[in-house]
């Protein structure tokens, strides 16, 4: 983990892309080596990673791994991320552009390209730091949130809104659907709260670092997503020599929890029914992120209710 701290902090917030099976792993970063480790582990091992998305099978014919890219960044500071799903970026800005030109418009414009998985590696979370991921399964907009809402309050739906709030853990490695809207408040009972007080603080690292590695996998049989550069190649010689040793195999992992979906078999998650009082429920005001067509609702935040005891979720 302090290798890859120590690279992560090299490599800075740019995204970068990776095509799997590597082809030149002598000059290959750090970072993709580590992180192809951690994939053929979750592809080899079996079982599912962390809300609940089943991993790539190997190819039973030749017991070959599909092409696969890596689309990966870092980040070093805890700081406030409002709700969004991941998505190819530069397509997306693309097609903003030709809404703006008049040569679509927001209803006839290609929908929003998402990645299959989404993943989070914690390396180092300092002491003072909560800096949990919240997500909402199968929810990939502000406007889908919105309407589950008014599902459950017209009593359609009983279990319309679920969220899964995963602390941040050093060595902790969480999977979500590439489509999943996801966040990390902070304050990180910021959503609950009516105003925050103060600058927050980010140093010193032992105390209020939040290290990580983001990245998404996206179908070898599609595009790359657009515009994302490859990493600069390592040189060929002094070169630190990594491989699967270096991460530990799938059966030795902890599960912490799993998520599946409806069609699979029950879902396994330590949760509370979403039954919520009125009398004693509170108020949460989540925020969005990007425009309105990727909000897919004008407003920058929505105001739900939720349990009193959810909070204790986030702290």
């Amino acid at each position: 983990q302090d290798m890859l701290h120590v690279a992560a902090s090299e490599s800075g917030l740019g995204h970068k892309v990776f095509s799997r099976p590597i082809v030149n792993r002598d000059e290959s970063p750090i970072i993709e080596l580590a992180l192809d480790a951690i994939l053929t582990e979750m592809e080899q091992g079996g079982g599912e990673g962390a809300a609940g998305v089943n991993s790539m099978e190997m190819s039973s014919d030749d017991n070959v791994v599909p092409k696969q890219y890596v689309e990966y960044w870092t980040r070093q500071e805890f700081r406030h991320i409002e709700a969004h799903a991941d998505v190819d970026e530069h397509l997306a800005k693309e097609h903003d552009a030709s809404i703006a030109n008049g040569e679509m418009t927001s209803s006839t414009s290609p929908p929003y390209r998402y990645p299959e998985n989404g993943h989070v590696l914690y390396l180092k979370v300092g002491s003072e730091v909560k800096g949990p991921t919240c997500i909402f399964p199968k929810t990939s907009t502000g406007g889908q949130l919105i309407q589950k809402q008014e599902q459950q309050q017209e009593g359609d739906d009983k279990d319309a809104v679920d969220l899964i709030v995963v602390p941040a853990v050093s060595g902790r490695l969480l999977r979500f659907s590439g489509s999943a809207l996801h966040a990390v408040p902070r304050p990180p009972d910021l959503w609950f709260l009516s105003f925050v007080k103060g600058a927050p603080k980010f140093k010193p690292e032992e105390e209020w670092g939040r290290s990580v590695i983001l990245f998404n996998t996206w179908s070898g049989e599609e595009d790359p997503p657009k515009d994302v550069p490859a990493a600069s190649r390592r040189s060929g010689t002094n070169t630190v020599m990594i491989s699967e040793s270096m991460v530990n195999k799938r059966e030795d992992w902890k599960d912490i929890f799993l998520w599946k979906d409806d069609n699979n078999k029950d879902k396994i998650c330590t949760r509370e029914d979403n039954i919520i009082d009125e009398a004693t429920a509170s108020k949460v005001k989540i925020w969005l992120l990007g425009n309105e067509r990727r909000r897919d609702y004008p407003m920058r935040t929505i105001k739900m209710k939720a349990k009193s005891s959810a909070r204790d979720a986030f702290l």
